[in-house]
């Protein structure tokens, strides 16, 4: 049977100094032979301040007392290739996305916060499947009642930060840029880049019937121009006019059609403003290229007598359209007889002017003398009186 061992007030008073100088209450009933509850509970008599179980925890690691193993996180061997999800990865890291690497403070993460459910399950299915790593996901509560609250994806990895940077671009907001290795990718790659980028930067304006990314880092912009321009996507950047950011835009049909069709988005309600945007053009043309190689077919069928409403329905075309293109050579006749006309009548015009400058300035009329000129020997007589050789001249206010 066990002896029970009472608590005396020296015993106390060492349990205190043990306690400020950094020990735990384990480590203090441990040296005692007490109960770790006996020694807690001496201590809160005492009136001093516990430490709570996360600073016990940070103290713990600090002495020596709690050692905690660390085990690199092995990759998947195919974690260095570069496929559309590490694309998708890069571009939400040149938005909304960050990597922190310090190996002063021991802190290797890449995350994501996010008030769009979908887009965060979509960062960690990327990390996912590039790294093989199970990423943590959180929901953040804004105690703000104007604020939504945000979903925060996180992978703590030194490898994982390590293979990111190796691409040679920094992430940081001020000073993001494209990966050159994107730049030569092939289209599904960098489409995959665009989209991550468009999911953080990217913003829709129906009204205006435009898609924009905004950044304040201008070389970055134009490397995200450059790679709309090789999916045959036109855009231009201009400034704004509040702030020292800039916009990527993109408002021309055939463009938003192409970046629907290529890029889109993964957020539902960017998405559904983008479908909206497509809905509200009311006017579906074909592209000139595409009539151009439709001509041959409209000429044939015109060959089988069909109407030119017949030839539009039957290949999708206006009938203005059909009529245009079978009926060129004719237009362009007509339209090379006004050009003409219109040199004509100009002409006409300058001559009416010079005339009637000669007229003002009592300068001789060559072509109106014609044979009769001051150098004729038979009208020698007749300048040499100060009369005109020429009745009309009399007519015209000759002397």
């Amino acid at each position: 049977m066990k002896t029970r061992k009472f608590v005396n007030e020296q015993m106390v008073a060492e349990f205190k100094l043990l306690y400020e100088s950094g020990e735990s209450t384990c480590s203090i009933a441990k040296k005692f032979s007490f109960d770790n509850k006996t020694v807690y509970r001496y201590l809160r008599k005492l009136g001093l301040k516990l430490r709570s179980k996360r600073e016990a925890i940070k103290l713990g690691v600090k002495r020596g007392r709690i050692k905690i193993p660390i085990e690199p996180h092995r990759l998947r061997p195919t974690s260095k290739k570069l496929i559309p999800e590490k694309a998708y990865v890069l571009g939400v890291l040149a938005g909304d996305g960050w990597l922190s690497y310090s190996p002063a403070k021991r802190r290797y993460q890449i995350g994501l916060e996010t008030i769009d459910e979908e887009f965060a399950d979509a960062f960690w299915q990327c990390l996912n499947k590039v790294y093989g790593l199970k990423p943590s996901k959180r929901k953040l509560i804004e105690k703000h009642p104007g604020w939504k609250d945000k979903y925060c994806v996180r992978l703590c990895c030194k490898a994982a930060c390590e293979d990111l940077l190796s691409y040679g671009v920094p992430f940081k907001q001020d000073g993001w840029l494209v990966p050159p290795v994107i730049k030569n990718a092939s289209p599904a790659i960098q489409a995959s880049y665009l989209r991550g980028f468009f999911d953080s930067e990217g913003s829709m304006e129906t009204n205006g019937r435009r898609i924009r990314g905004t950044s304040s880092h201008l070389p970055g912009l134009e490397g995200v121009s450059a790679l709309l321009r090789g999916l045959r996507i036109r855009s231009r950047i201009i400034r704004q006019s509040k702030n020292s950011a800039y916009d990527v835009r993109i408002q021309d049909r055939a463009s938003v059609e192409l970046f629907a069709k290529h890029v889109s988005f993964t957020i539902n309600r960017k998405k559904g403003k983008l479908q909206r945007l497509l809905n509200s053009y009311k006017l579906w043309t074909t592209p000139p290229s595409d009539v151009l190689k439709l001509e041959p077919k409209m000429r044939r069928l015109r060959g089988l007598d069909l109407t030119y409403e017949e030839i539009a329905k039957r290949l999708g075309l206006s009938i203005g359209t059909v009529w245009r293109h079978l009926n060129k050579s004719d237009v362009s006749e007509k339209l090379l007889t006004c050009s003409s006309n219109r040199n004509n009548r100009s002409n006409n015009a300058n001559w009416g002017m010079r005339r009637c400058q000669r007229k003002k300035e009592n300068v001789p009329n060559v072509a109106t003398l014609g044979s009769h000129g001051p150098n004729n020997p038979s009208d020698a007589p007749a300048a040499a009186s100060g009369l005109s050789p020429n009745p009309r001249k009399l007519h015209n206010g000759g002397i």
